[in-house]
């Protein structure tokens, strides 16, 4: 039987390679969530390592995307984040 996924409380799209960083997608993403200040949630590197996210997924020295799918996530404080590789954030309440 297939785990039921709780519905995200916030979401974005990343672009990879485009103006904004993962990382403030990320906490831009999971600021809408909890109601609090980017400010707040800047220990963001304490949960995951950023710079290897955007290396799994993120695209070639030579500007072509990875061929790597998937998704990883992690929680900071009381919220599961979710990056998957075509860019999606995701934000949903810890189990």
């Amino acid at each position: 039987m297939l785990r039921e996924e709780p519905e995200p409380v916030a979401s974005a799209q990343y672009s990879w390679g485009g103006e904004m960083t993962l990382v403030h997608t990320i906490v831009e993403t999971l600021a809408s969530a909890t109601g609090r200040s980017p400010e707040e949630l800047l220990h963001l590197h304490n949960a995951v390592d950023v710079d290897a996210l955007e290396s799994i997924f993120g695209p070639r020295g030579n500007g072509q995307l990875s061929p790597v799918t998937g998704e990883i996530s992690f929680l900071v404080d009381d919220h599961e984040v979710v990056v998957k590789s075509h860019g999606r954030v995701l934000i949903r309440p810890a189990e």
